[in-house]
């Protein structure tokens, strides 16, 4: 008999038990110079800081009341980065005194490799984007802007209940990291600040629960993984609520596949997208075992549904009947055990778009209990063992399901 778990199932298992080593020792960042007025940089206060908890075996690096403006920092294993409910960080948006690293501006608040590592309180950490935003418009082959926070590498992450505004780019970068909880934080950009991701993870293992993410881009985006254990595994994302941004991503691209997802009473509202793939030829790989589930879209500006592997998508092209197909490598996009269960989509301009490649059709796409409502009905281009049950599709104008080199069961 086999006895193997669910990999999701042992995932939530592991997230219940994930708790950090309590940090007794506390330092407060004013005892090493920080002043706090919001207008004297505090960068070199706030490193000495962590250096001194870091070289005392770790402890909790506490933020407290105050507006702490600073440059880049880096964060160390063993720490927790503490903000007090009236505590803001405001990143520096002099862009004349801003570092460059590596031929980019460097990232606000960064690790690499680190381990037990939390960030967490009822404080603001504020990126002060505006100045960022309007050199990009200026300008858009501009320096590389920072991120907000970048973790890599790390290993046993907790980020809860932080507020994280107007990155100057993405909010919550964690790439390549194993073991991580993500819960109760509040992430916000104005609806047309570029680039302004949510939360683009990486890696293995990943909760990502109660959080408030309204923002001009991706509100996550799972980016593709890599290193020694290439690919992503399990990830939990459930009871977040989605603003303005394009929604819950995988991509832009699948490289090393990902193996393991569920997204479970999600709320999206003025969303580009609901569900979204993003994927294209040359950065793709296996999704597979990916479960959407109890979600509830209302008002979505593009699709409520778009799976598709031409990214951007404006690369598509217009008539599916004109694609060649390509070879298949290792890189091309595929698809199995696809799950949207439970999903109901109001006031859409579209009831959504499945458009796979003519040599790799998506393969494995079951509807459920799900019930999109548009004013134009769904397209399903080059895909196979499709299936819907117990579904409708309602569509203001037009037929409501057209499709192309499409085996789809259940729905006429």
């Amino acid at each position: 008999m086999n006895t193997m778990k669910n990999p999701v199932t042992m995932t939530a298992a592991v997230f219940l038990a994930l708790s950090l080593p309590l940090c007794a020792a506390t330092f407060n960042v004013r005892d090493y110079g920080a002043t706090g007025d919001g207008k004297t940089l505090d960068t070199a206060a706030i490193q000495k800081t962590i250096d001194a908890a870091s070289a005392a075996g770790g402890g909790t690096v506490l933020i407290p009341a105050g507006k702490f403006l600073t440059g880049p920092f880096t964060l160390a294993s063993s720490i927790n980065f503490h903000l007090e409910s009236n505590a803001v960080v405001l990143i520096d948006n002099d862009i004349s005194r801003y570092p460059i690293l590596n031929k980019r501006y460097q990232d606000a608040i960064t690790v690499d490799g680190a381990h037990d590592l939390q960030i967490t309180g009822e404080g603001t950490i504020d990126g002060q984007g505006e100045a960022w935003w309007n050199a990009f418009r200026q300008n858009p082959s501009m320096t590389h802007r920072p991120y907000l926070i970048r973790l890599s590498h790390c290993t046993n992450l907790t980020v809860s209940g932080v507020s994280l505004l107007n990155s100057p780019m993405f909010h919550l970068a964690l790439a390549n990291c194993k073991d991580v909880k993500v819960q109760g934080i509040t992430i916000k950009a104005p609806q047309h600040a570029p680039n302004t991701d949510g939360i683009d993870p990486s890696g293995w293992n990943f909760l990502i629960a109660d959080c408030n993410i309204d923002t001009g881009d991706d509100d996550i985006a799972i980016k593709p993984a890599s290193g020694p254990t290439p690919g992503n595994r399990n990830y939990i994302i459930k009871n977040c609520t989605f603003g303005h941004g394009h929604g819950m991503s995988i991509g832009g691209g699948s490289a090393n596949g990902i193996d393991g997802l569920t997204v479970d009473n999600c709320t999206f509202n003025q969303t580009d997208y609901g569900i979204r793939i993003k994927t294209l030829r040359g950065n793709g790989g296996l999704v597979q075992n990916c479960t959407y589930e109890n979600l509830r879209m209302t008002s979505i500006n593009k699709c409520p549904i778009s799976i598709v592997d031409y990214y951007p998508e404006s690369k598509a092209p217009k008539d599916p009947a004109t694609e060649v197909a390509k070879p298949v490598d290792d890189r091309t996009p595929m698809y199995h055990n696809i799950i949207i269960r439970n999903v109901t989509a109001t006031d859409c301009p579209n009831a959504g778009l499945i458009y796979g490649l003519p040599e790799a059709p998506i393969d494995g796409l079951n509807f459920i209990n799900v019930h999109l409502s548009a004013e134009t009905g769904m397209k399903i281009y080059h895909a196979k063992n499709v299936s819907f049950t117990d579904s409708t599709i309602t569509a203001q104008n037009g037929p409501r399901l057209m499709t192309y080199d499409a085996e789809v069961t259940g729905m006429k």
